[in-house]
């Protein structure tokens, strides 16, 4: 509340602070006025007005300029506590801090405060739980070169939060489902978390299926001997056709069609390969590939109250990890799995760290480089009428793409793959703050330009990797350990005490709370859909409940019948 006693000994010293024709007070700074000069009061109500009649505990307001504070008064006197305050201006901020007090703990964006807090603040709120996100300009103290990061980051943090609380509700049956049926992999694979305490020290390129990665295929072919490889799973296709076998393959994604990305390579071929599998990859592809195994875990980047980042894990996982005495190695993932073997290649000691097939755009009008999976699945909706670039410009239009810089001129992008080089600039930020002059380099033929990564033309870049001598290989994969007996042993255990709990699970409105309470708090993750149906909208969805306790009881029956 607006401390009025304050405020009004505040303005017998203060020269910003100035009377209004009602007897309130406005603020006059750098020649503007930041509240009414006639009734701020009215101008607040007016305001908040369309606020008001929104559900207060599923509403987010954030509010753009806090002046005297006039707007939060009324706010905060008709319920609303989930409120983010920015000022930018320093003079306004030190006038509010002294006149106003909160009754609760808001999120305050001041003057000096970094763009990155917004950050810890999403996060502690969990954004996906409001129905309302409403933002409040107050006007007379708005500056649009001030407040123009801010606005930029909200609206990025809301698409990116959002978006993945609806791939989340999407994919988390899957991923639960697919974490369990991994365990039956544990026993001949590695730990991602010991290949990455080997510390390199060497240069590390990551292939990815961008357009353009058929115009870099030369220049790897070149530094093969010069570098360890990672190439994504849709990339392995196009190496395998030139010829060129990677250290490593990175893959992540859930669903069945990704077995596609491998089914038209020999075998022999992938022997000497190593897999990174993700523990919610899809079960079938380390059970088919006959390379070495190496079990990842998936943690999402988020900033406590202090803004200091962590990552946050799957909770099956970390409940796994935690019965089972075992730490799989947590790699960070901007939403794609260019973005997971980023992060690898950095945990792992990569200097430097290269990147081609990087485009994040659609260079030659193409989402995907040609002879990836990913191709040959939009080529069979071609005919002799529909020829494939027409099938691609479909594609793009219903992706609402839109024009960014790029490494030859403007290349066509959209958001999702804006996203995707949003957390590579964040990720070089972070990395060069820490280790100036940190190599990241990229090498993508063509595409977005990502900042934060130095441009070398191909051929210089063979130049110089050849410069450092070839990398000793035999050392990379041999000596790593399969995970341990026991540790599976203890987890399966575990699972045993799940099987009986979901088993006497009696489905009726009160299951949520009952799987909240007890020790496997984490199942709720997998019946998130129907538990945000049920707190949204008071609709329990029995039928799907029942379906999805069926399945999580037959899969962990099969998990013992395999581990017999």
């Amino acid at each position: 509340m607006i401390n009025r006693i304050k405020l009004e000994m505040l303005s017998r010293r203060n020269q910003a602070i100035v009377r209004t024709r009602d007897g309130g007070y406005s603020l006059e700074i750098g020649g503007r006025s930041v509240h009414s000069l006639y009734s701020p009061e009215k101008e607040a109500a007016r305001l908040i007005e369309d606020i008001l009649p929104l559900e207060k505990e599923r509403t987010l307001v954030i509010v753009l300029g806090a002046g005297l504070g006039y707007h939060l008064e009324l706010l905060e006197q008709n319920g609303f506590t989930n409120i983010i305050v920015i000022e930018r201006d320093p003079e306004i901020y030190g006038i509010f801090k002294d006149i106003y007090e909160f009754g609760f703990v808001p999120g305050i964006i001041a003057p000096d405060d970094p763009v990155e807090k917004l950050d810890s603040y999403f996060t502690a709120l969990q954004i996906e739980q409001f129905r309302h996100i409403k933002t409040l300009v107050l006007r007379g103290g708005y500056d649009q070169e001030s407040y123009a990061r801010f606005e930029n980051r909200i609206e990025r943090l809301l698409k990116v939060r959002l978006g993945d609380f609806a791939t989340r509700l999407k994919f988390e049956e899957n991923w639960f489902i697919n974490i369990l049926r991994n365990i039956n992999h544990l026993d001949k694979s590695a730990r991602v978390g010991e290949l990455t305490a080997k510390h390199l020290g060497a240069p590390i390129v990551i292939v990815s299926a961008g357009p353009s990665l058929k115009d870099s295929v030369p220049m790897l072919r070149e530094i093969r001997d010069y570098v360890f490889m990672i190439a994504v799973d849709t990339a392995l296709l196009v190496l395998y056709e030139a010829g060129i076998a990677p250290d490593l393959v990175y893959t992540l994604d859930s669903q069945v069609h990704n077995l596609g990305d491998f089914l038209m390579i020999p075998r022999d071929y992938m022997a000497n390969i190593g897999l990174v599998y993700d523990l919610v990859a899809n079960s079938a592809l380390p059970e088919f590939f006959p390379g070495k195994l190496i079990a990842a875990n998936t943690a999402h980047l988020d900033y406590d109250s202090d803004g200091k980042p962590f990552l946050q894990k799957n909770e099956l996982v970390h409940w796994m990890e935690n019965i089972g005495d075992i730490a799989f190695g947590d790699i960070e993932t901007g939403g794609s799995v260019a973005t997971s073997a980023f992060h690898f290649a950095f945990l792992a000691g990569a200097a430097p760290i290269l990147i081609t097939g990087q485009d994040l755009a659609y260079s030659y009008y193409a989402s995907h480089c040609s002879s990836t999976p990913h191709f040959y699945r939009i080529g069979r909706m071609n005919n002799r009428l529909v020829p494939i670039m027409s099938t691609f410009l479909k594609v793009m239009k219903s992706r609402e793409v839109f024009l960014a810089p790029g490494t030859n001129g403007k290349v066509y992008t959209d958001f999702l793959l804006n996203n995707y080089k949003g957390w590579f600039e964040e990720s070089a930020k972070s990395i060069l703050k820490n280790y100036p002059g940190f190599p990241l380099i990229n090498a993508t033929a063509n595409g977005v330009i990502i900042d934060g990564f130095l441009r070398v033309e191909q051929g210089e870049l063979i130049k110089q990797l050849k410069k450092g001598g070839k990398v000793n290989k035999s050392d990379f994969l041999k000596p790593l350990n399969l995970i341990d007996g026991k540790s599976i042993g203890k987890i399966l255990k575990g699972l045993e005490g799940l099987k009986e709990f979901v088993t006497g699970l009696a489905c009726g409105e009160s299951i949520f709370e009952t799987v909240r309470t007890s020790d496997f708090g984490f199942l709720n993750r997998y019946l998130m859909r129907e538990k945000v149906i049920f707190e949204r909208y008071g609709n329990f969805e029995k039928f799907h409940i029942e379906r999805k306790l069926y399945r999580l009881i037959k899969n962990l029956e099969g998990i013992f019948h395999a581990a017999e």
